[in-house]
């Protein structure tokens, strides 16, 4: 028997390594300081039923040397877990382990045609396998739910080391709206006009109606902004009540709007913004320089140097924008 509502996650420490997490092209976490980190992310509504892609893209980081690259004390663990969503008892499936004293390294410039090298730096990682959880125990099966497949190495996107894994999970959801969006251009590959061009669109069309909704204390219009992404949490968090994470949405979005200590809903300003694309591109958000996962939609305190921010990234589905996480 494995699990009726599985409850997905991701641990991940580091230490002297920079970052992006990504699940299924879906950029969950960026991390770019020598500082260690240890979080964890439930990842349900990024999944789907069957295959699923775990990516880890080295950022080049400072270095012995005095430039950017990857340190051979660079560390980072990366474990997929699950639990029976009403329970606690925790079921680890695969244990990602990095060691960057594995590299081969010259002045911190990795060679990535040794692939041996680089394989190596997952040497004490959990092993490919197939299996079903039964009563809490990893039983190893060949027709098993769970699949835990080989890793693949390459210099990415990100020029730095990337490192990537299938792994079959069953989960009972429908496929998320967001996979069979628009595919956009990859924020990297957009000339510099197309670059001004976008940032312009997505403040103009894509955020003025949320910025709007939240300035006219909107709530009916909010809701309805909402109401795709909430339906897709309520599955994905087996929410009792159709409705409740918009609800939950709007109610949060209404007790900032009317904090007598929130002293304005900041505006979202082109030269402040800069554009970022999903790793699938499919996924689309504006945020601050160098701070990828900052978002627009904020709300300034008057009495602090406090802002709240509410996270939205977008897709468009037939030229139509819409809000999807």
């Amino acid at each position: 028997m494995n699990y009726k509502k599985p409850f997905y996650s991701l641990r991940i420490q580091s230490k002297n390594a920079g970052y992006c997490l990504v699940v299924n092209g879906c950029l969950i976490e960026e991390h770019d300081s020598l500082a260690p980190n240890q979080m964890e992310y439930p990842i349900n509504h990024w999944l789907k039923n069957g295959e699923n892609s775990f990516d880890i893209y080295h950022l080049n980081v400072n270095t012995d040397f005095g430039k950017l690259g990857l340190r051979a004390d660079g560390e980072i663990t990366l474990e997929l877990c699950v639990r029976e969503n009403d329970q606690q008892v925790v079921q680890s499936i695969q244990k990602t382990i990095y060691s960057g004293s594995q590299l081969n390294l010259d002045r911190n410039i990795v060679n990535y045609s040794d692939v041996e090298s680089l394989l190596a730096t997952l040497e004490n990682s959990s092993q490919p396998s197939q299996f079903n959880i039964v009563n809490g125990e990893k039983i190893v099966s060949d027709d098993g739910a769970f699949i835990t497949g080989d890793y693949s190495v390459e210099n990415g996107m990100t020029e730095a080391l990337h490192i990537s894994q299938k792994i079959t999970l069953p989960a009972p959801f429908p496929l998320w709206r967001f996979f069979e969006a628009d595919e956009l251009t990859y924020h990297l590959d957009l000339t510099d006009e197309e670059w001004e061009s976008t940032r312009k669109h997505m403040v103009e069309e894509v955020y003025q109606p949320l910025w709007q909704a939240l300035n006219d204390n909107n709530l009916n219009a909010l809701t309805e902004l909402f109401k795709g992404r909430g339906e897709e949490f309520d599955q994905a968090f087996y929410k009792a009540n159709k409705g409740q994470d918009t609800f939950e949405m709007v109610h949060h979005l209404k007790g900032l709007i009317n904090d007598e200590d929130i002293e304005s809903i900041r505006p979202v300003l082109l030269d402040a913004s800069d554009v970022h694309v999903s790793f699938n591109q499919k996924l689309s958000w504006l945020h601050n320089f160098d701070l990828p996962l900052s978002s627009k939609v904020a709300f300034k305190h008057k009495h602090a140097d406090i802002v709240t921010r509410i996270p939205v990234m977008f897709a468009r589905f037939d030229g139509k924008w819409e809000i999807v996480r």
